[in-house]
């Protein structure tokens, strides 16, 4: 056994795309999570480019700042299953300001630049408001249950459970749950849309 066999056999593990991945999906800046770790945005920075080989001790504040097992982390470059599956509680999810509107992260973190896909649910009264999402991207809403209110400038618009709403989100936007009850549905934002 050479010595390239041996150095190419045991190379570290790339943890890079991950760490990326992860932090995209709690939607951290560099920053953020640089001061919830305790590891400085600079290194940060590398070990997402895989310039850097970080010591485990660095590894291991990264993933407890995720809240996302080390194990996991470190297994993410093994060969793979054709399946990714995601238990209810480890699907990555935000919430409006007021708490009260909940988006689960269903699509491809790797995607999230062009293509945004969410489960959501949201409170009576609870509203969501998003800035542009940029030139020509498209926000598709299809309501399962309840009723909810876009408003984009001076325009609303009302969809009913059993509805998909489609509007341009090159400005800023407002979700309001108007019903009594608890709206749900599935939303899909195209950032970088080819008509």
């Amino acid at each position: 056994m050479t010595k390239i066999y041996d150095q190419q056999r045991f190379k570290p593990p790339k943890v890079g795309d991950e760490v990326h991945r992860l932090r995209r999906a709690h939607g951290l800046t560099l920053d953020e999570l640089a001061t919830k770790s305790g590891v400085s945005k600079a290194i940060l920075s590398q070990i997402e480019r895989d310039k850097s080989n970080p010591t485990l001790s660095t590894i291991w504040r990264i993933t407890q700042a995720l809240d996302h097992p080390l194990e996991d982390l470190l297994s993410s470059n093994k060969p793979s299953s054709p399946f990714e599956k995601l238990k209810y509680n480890a699907t990555p999810s935000v919430a409006s300001e007021d708490g009260g509107f909940t988006l689960r992260i269903l699509g491809l973190v790797s995607m999230l630049a062009s293509v945004q896909w969410y489960e959501f649910e949201a409170q009576p009264g609870s509203c969501l408001i998003s800035e542009s999402h940029g030139t020509g991207s498209i926000e598709s809403i299809s309501l399962l249950k309840g009723t909810l209110e876009i408003e984009i400038e001076e325009n609303r618009e009302v969809v009913e459970a059993g509805e998909t709403l489609r509007y341009g989100t090159e400005t800023a936007h407002k979700l309001t749950n108007i019903g009594k009850g608890v709206c749900h549905g599935f939303m899909v934002n195209l950032l970088s849309p080819t008509l």
